[in-house]
């Protein structure tokens, strides 16, 4: 199975080195649909960065291609997060 960055081709992180990643689903090499963005969301301390991030999560990851063929592996923790 094709991994996100594979499916989506204009990912940035698809020429960067795992290790540099700010993508923590990348960084682990794992598939943005089987990552815990509510773990990895829940540990991050409260402020601006965090809230970057469910920013980006509900408003990018809603409207992305991955959706396409991972629609509800996506959906799930989006309608979580936009809950907390």
């Amino acid at each position: 199975m094709k991994e996100c960055w594979d499916i989506k081709e204009k990912c940035p992180f698809r020429v960067t080195d795992p290790a540099d990643a700010k993508c923590p689903a990348f960084a682990d090499q794992m598939s943005c649909w089987e990552f815990d963005w509510l773990d990895f969301y829940r540990a991050m301390p409260d402020g601006p960065e965090k809230e970057k991030w469910k920013y980006m999560m509900l408003e990018w990851c809603a409207n992305c291609e991955i959706r396409d063929s991972h629609g509800m592996e996506v959906d799930s923790p989006l309608a979580k997060l936009g809950r907390m």
